[in-house]
């Protein structure tokens, strides 16, 4: 009768511990903060001036392992007045080398019903980044965030932009910014199209456009934005501008004067495969 009533006791006891275990487990999967997100990366060089910085393997797995691990998500959250987590992250950066100190220029991206960015350079300091900069969240007007440098003497001229893929219209910034031991100073250098304007919470200056982009022409970085085409007396046209960077007059773009002349001459059949917004 004692063993019966004894392993009566352990049954039980047995019970209990597999239920106990099968709720701390399905705890476990439905905490938000102990099954983190995956982040997806894209890293691509980005360069016009022909110098991109070698980043060996187990530096970029450095990097991104930070990265995800820094992920604004929390400030992210606070803008949409949300506690869910974000149906997607992403980030996009690329490393430059200023003044022999190696940079990570990164941009975040996390997906609820609206797509939330936030903009960061860090600093490479032993292997590691170290936060030099970061802008407020914004909500994204488009998708995808990449960027585009050029360097110039000792400095390099950034161009961050949103959206813009396969010449589409889109949002960007034009900077340089100055190393200091305590972060970084940066200089907004974007100018802009005065018959297009952007109202939105961007980090800097919006230039708003299509296929907004840096090149070099020689030794200099020219930077350039248009309008969409449209048709004049058998003339496709495109309002566009460009500008030249001047590092002897302060480091600034200046606009270059150019020929008001159609950008092609198409025959009526070729006008057809011309579409506006």
């Amino acid at each position: 009768m004692k063993n019966t009533y004894i392993r009566g006791l352990v049954r039980i006891a047995m019970k209990r511990s597999s239920v106990l275990f099968i709720t701390f487990v399905l705890a476990l999967l439905s905490a938000p903060s102990l099954h983190a997100q995956q982040v997806i990366f894209t890293s691509t060089p980005s360069s016009v001036s022909g110098d991109d910085v070698n980043v060996s393997a187990r530096e970029r797995q450095r990097i991104e392992r930070f990265l995800s691990a820094v992920f604004p998500t929390k400030a992210m959250r606070r803008l949409e007045h949300t506690s869910e987590r974000p149906i997607s992250r992403r980030a996009s950066y690329s490393v430059i080398e200023q003044q022999g100190t190696k940079f990570v220029l990164a941009g975040y991206t996390a997906r609820w019903d609206q797509i939330v960015n936030v903009l960061a350079i860090y600093r490479m300091e032993d292997g590691m980044p170290n936060q030099v900069w970061r802008s407020k969240p914004w909500e994204g007007s488009y998708y995808g965030l990449h960027f585009q440098t050029a360097k110039v003497g000792n400095k390099t001229v950034v161009l961050f932009q949103e959206g813009g893929n396969d010449n589409d219209f889109g949002l960007a910034s034009v900077f340089t910014f100055q190393n200091d031991p305590k972060g970084a100073i940066i200089r907004d250098l974007t100018p802009s199209l005065p018959w297009l304007r952007a109202y939105t919470h961007f980090p800097m200056r919006p230039l708003y456009g299509q296929s907004i982009g840096l090149r070099m022409q020689g030794d200099d970085v020219l930077l350039s934005a248009s309008d969409q085409e449209y048709t004049m007396f058998a003339n496709v046209m495109r309002q566009s501008r460009t500008w030249k960077y001047n590092a002897k007059r302060g480091g600034r773009f200046e606009r270059l004067q150019e020929a008001k002349a159609p950008a092609v001459r198409m025959t009526t059949i070729g006008m057809r495969n011309v579409t506006g917004r």
